[in-house]
């Protein structure tokens, strides 16, 4: 009897998979909320330009290679399969989301900060590098501290000052690599 029941009960279930037809939506496929900038309500008179009133900028829903502004001494770049570049000069970047490619080999950053997941990061020299998520890749030529927080990340760098890893599976490689502080299995940590 209950062979019969789980023999109906998988026909039927194979029966609702079956008929179920995908829906087409006009509603996009990644949804970007950029970090609105902090600024104060304007003045009645426009106050002569001064180097902080013209360097505000908002983020655009769809950030692309031109489109990144340094807002309050931070880069923020949030999405879903994007492809997106800086080249400025900024104190802090923050990456966060899903499949997002990041190329920050000329930019001038002092600190980035990235969670998420398969998020590929091409670096030239920074001060600290954050990753917390699954399957980061990261190109670098020198980074002064590094910490991860997840499963699956890999760095390659030049230089790498400090590591601190905790985690699985993680593979940090490096010419010249200061002190490793980690917890986890299987972590790779070595001089290329």
């Amino acid at each position: 009897m209950k062979r019969l029941a789980a023999a109906i009960g998988a026909t039927v279930l194979v029966a609702m998979l079956a008929s179920c037809t995908p829906v087409s939506s006009d509603e996009p496929d990644r949804v970007v909320r950029p970090t609105a900038p902090r600024t104060s309500a304007a003045p009645s008179t426009p106050p002569a330009a001064t180097p902080q009133a013209t360097s505000e900028a908002t983020v655009p829903a769809e950030p692309g290679a031109d489109d990144l502004a340094c807002v309050d001494g931070v880069v923020a770049i949030r999405g879903t399969d994007l492809h997106v570049a800086f080249a400025g000069e900024c104190d802090v970047v923050r990456i966060e989301g899903a499949s997002l490619d990041v190329d920050l080999d000329r930019a001038r950053v002092g600190n980035v900060v990235a969670s998420g997941d398969r998020i590929e990061i091409d670096l030239g020299s920074v001060d600290s590098l954050e990753i917390t998520g699954q399957s980061a890749d990261v190109d670098a030529t020198r980074v002064g501290a590094l910490t991860i927080a997840g499963d699956r990340n890999s760095v390659d760098a030049d230089e790498i000052g400090a590591v601190s890893v905790s985690g699985n599976d993680n593979r940090i490689d490096a010419d010249l690599l200061g002190s490793v502080m980690q917890s986890g299995d299987r972590n790779a940590i070595g001089n290329g």
